[in-house]
């Protein structure tokens, strides 16, 4: 992977990282624990979901990285860094996959931290490591996720990375309704 590549993709996790502990430091188990309503989740649900989804991205980065180079496949996944970037800021309400759906297993904000920081931090160790051009190794979803389809773990970092600013904005609205517990 090119330095200029693996930096970026390294402090966008560490900022994000950072981001993340700031914004939940100073809640109590009442206000992780607040739901704005019956639909929307509470911060805890956000931070379980997130650390989900580290794991999973741990995971996927771990294993592909180790598939065949596909320089194939680099020019038709050009100039998609943006898109993916831009998830932060989509305005439409996404629903998770069963699999990174929240279930309520923390009940303590602490445990909730350590489930996203143990895989972010192992997320930032192979990104740091990796011996492999994460421009060259990809991820594949169904055809008809359009722009989704085919992304280069470069993408699919970024994707992530995004995906955290995202509940990070989510968070910040749950704190700031007028309900939340002072």
């Amino acid at each position: 992977m090119g330095s200029a590549d693996r930096q970026y993709l390294l402090t966008g996790l560490k900022t994000t990282q950072a981001d993340f502990l700031k914004e939940v430091e100073n809640l109590t188990n009442e206000q992780v624990h607040f739901k704005p309503d019956t639909n929307e989740w509470s911060v805890a649900e956000v931070m379980e979901h997130l650390g989900i989804y580290e794991e999973l991205l741990y995971w996927d980065l771990l294993n592909n990285q180790y598939t065949d180079e596909r320089p194939d496949l680099v020019d038709s996944v050009k100039g998609i860094d943006s898109i993916m970037i831009a998830y932060s800021a989509d305005p439409n309400k996404g629903q998770a996959p069963f699999v990174a759906q929240p279930i309520g297993r923390f009940k303590e904000k602490k445990d909730l931290i350590n489930f996203f920081t143990r895989f972010r931090k192992e997320v930032i160790t192979l990104v740091q490591d990796t011996k492999a051009d994460f421009r060259l190794h990809f991820i594949f979803r169904p055809a008809d996720w359009g722009v989704w389809h085919i992304r280069d773990l470069h993408q699919y970092t970024l994707l992530w990375i995004a995906h955290t600013e995202r509940h990070l904005n989510q968070i910040k609205r749950i704190k700031s309704n007028p309900h939340f517990p002072k």
